[in-house]
This record gives C-alpha cells, sequence and structure tokens, in this order.
C-alpha cells in the first residue's frame, strides 16, 4: 500500500474566504492551477473554489462562491482508495489531514503522475507492470513478489 502522504502535493496554494474573486481568478491563472482551498482566518479549510466557480458563480469574496462541502482525505489513506474517491465522488482535489490541520493537496494529476512515473517489476525475471498497486502474479512466471521502482517504464514491458 502507498500511502497518500507520498504523491500528494505539499506546498498548497491556498486562498483566504475573503479574498476578491477576481484576485482569485488571477492567482489560479498565474499558478496554472484548477482550484485551491479556501481557508479561515485560523487556517482551516472552509471550501474549495475552482475555475468552474470563478466562471459560473456570482460574487464578489470567495466565500461566495467556493463549494463549501470539502470532502477530505487522511494522510495515511493509500493512493487506491483515494483514487477511487476521486472518482466516485467526481472531485478533482482532496485536502490531505492530520490531526486537524492540512499538511497537503491530492488531485487527479497527482495520481496520474503517480501511475505515470511509477511501476512494479517482477523480482524473478524483471517484468514490469503499470499501475497504483502491484499485480497479484506476474503474467510471465507467475511469480508473486514485485518492487515499485520510480521512473518511466522500460520501453516494450
Amino acid at each position: 500500500m502507498i500511502p497518500v502522504k507520498e504523491v500528494m502535493t505539499k506546498k498548497v496554494i491556498t486562498f483566504d474566504q475573503d479574498l476578491e474573486v477576481g484576485e482569485a481568478a488571477d492567482r489560479l491563472s498565474r499558478s496554472r492551477i484548477t482550484g485551491a482551498p479556501v481557508t479561515d482566518a485560523e487556517g482551516h479549510v472552509v471550501g474549495i473554489v475552482s475555475e468552474v466557480d470563478v466562471f459560473g458563480k456570482k460574487g464578489k469574496k470567495v466565500a461566495d462562491i467556493m463549494s463549501r462541502e470539502v470532502i477530505s482525505i487522511g494522510e495515511d489513506m493509500s493512493i487506491e482508495e483515494a483514487a477511487r474517491l476521486l472518482i466516485d465522488r467526481r472531485v478533482r482535489r482532496l485536502p490531505v489531514m492530520a490531526q486537524g490541520r492540512m499538511v497537503g493537496l491530492l488531485s487527479r494529476s497527482d495520481v496520474l503522475d503517480f501511475f505515470a512515473s511509477n511501476h512494479w517489476t517482477c523480482q524473478a525475471c524483471g517484468q514490469g507492470y503499470r499501475g497504483l498497486q502491484a499485480p497479484m502474479a506476474c503474467d510471465y512466471c507467475s511469480g508473486t513478489e514485485f518492487r515499485l521502482e520510480r521512473g518511466s517504464l522500460v520501453p516494450g514491458t
């Protein structure tokens, strides 16, 4: 099991709930992100604002347009569970919490990057596999021991 804390973005861009919507749009654009957690004066996550909120809702402050239903996860949740939650709940990002504080953000892009840059190698024959988790058995030698490797998968495997 690979925990979310190994894949998440640790330096998270957040917006204060009192930020002007125009400034939020500018920061989203400059940062090349599609959304960010919204925090209150104490730093608690109170919402999520996305480009859809900026384009599709009316309001002066981020608090007026943000989505208030925040789905968050713990840093020790498996990447597989988190990926399923992203898909099932149709959200693009999940604040990662530890002891009541946000410690990171897991986005669909983070999961995709993990999937694309990591592979499992059969310890017996060296066959490589992509995936969020190791295969049950190697298709070539039936081996059941796999090693997670970071980097691109060897071409042709």
